[in-house]
């Protein structure tokens, strides 16, 4: 298993964790997903990350499920929603968590999209009451601007802001014009989230690239040099980076397999030399 550091704390976590979108909807769906994510946790896939969106808290009673006999293995990631990020909201919203989540305590506690009601600094002093409380060991945030990222870790004071997670992968590099490099330089990890994509010219239903797109083709290409899928390539590029991780979903032994045979072996310049050709960076990034 590859690990990184969390920002600047020395806790190294796996550099591809388990993400569970869509989880806890499906009554008939559950008894596979906790299967999923022991299977992941048992295979090295330690990093869960959820939130109180997905399903409407269904997500994290999935989790709670699968890690209750396992807690102290499992680095736990969940993220609080932005209609709840008021001072008293965030608060009320972490004892919801941890109830869903059946925790003492949340890793890594992250505001889940920017808000436009409630102003950075009254989230994250509700997050910094947190820590000082003991529920939440570290706090990040998600699909924050570099901006953002200041006020946060300006309202934080001592406390660090340890990671942003962000949309990345091979048709959204956005991010590497700001936002990572701003990261890298003050210590804050990448989470990377939909690292196979969503664009509809390139993805297909499951998020994967169509098959006989010039876009597949290339990573088709590739792979086949390394006896891996275009899938593993994809996830092998994201990860060729230190300071960005990355939360795949998979819903099956079988996808999770799939996601641990994208480590272990480094694409060549020739292969970044094709990816860099066919899948340019959007110079309008995230700023």
């Amino acid at each position: 298993m590859l690990y990184r550091r969390l920002g600047n704390t020395g806790v190294s976590i796996p550099a591809i964790g388990q993400g569970t979108w869509k989880f806890g909807e499906k009554k008939n769906s559950e008894k596979q997903e906790i299967e999923a994510l022991r299977f992941g946790i048992e295979n090295g896939l330690t990093l869960i990350d959820t939130a109180e969106e997905y399903g409407n808290g269904g997500a994290e009673k999935i989790v709670g499920q699968a890690i209750q006999d396992i807690r102290n293995n499992v680095f736990l990631v969940t993220k609080v929603s932005e209609k709840n990020c008021s001072y008293k909201g965030v608060l009320m919203a972490a004892e919801a968590s941890l109830e869903h989540l059946k925790t003492s305590h949340i890793d890594l506690y992250l505001q889940h999209w920017p808000s436009q009601q409630y102003d950075v600094s009254e989230t994250m002093e509700a997050m910094a009451e947190l820590v000082n409380k003991g529920l939440v060991k570290y706090v990040g945030v998600s699909n924050f601007t570099t901006q953002l990222m200041l006020e946060a870790q300006h309202c934080l004071g001592s406390i660090p802001l340890v990671c942003n997670q962000v949309a990345y992968h091979l048709n959204d590099r956005r991010i590497e014009n700001e936002v990572f490099p701003f990261c890298k330089e003050n210590g804050i990890t990448v989470m990377g989230y939909s690292p196979f994509g969503y664009a509809p010219h390139v993805f297909g239903m499951n998020g994967f690239p169509e098959v006989g797109t010039k876009e597949r083709n290339v990573l088709d290409s590739i792979g086949v040099k390394y006896g891996k899928t275009a899938y593993q390539v994809a996830l092998n590029w994201v990860l060729r980076q230190r300071g960005i991780v990355t939360i795949p979903k998979a819903v099956n032994k079988e996808h999770i397999l799939d996601n641990l045979h994208a480590l272990g072996w480094d694409l060549q310049k020739d292969d970044f030399d094709q990816i860099e050709n066919n899948f340019p960076v959007d110079i309008n990034g995230l700023r």
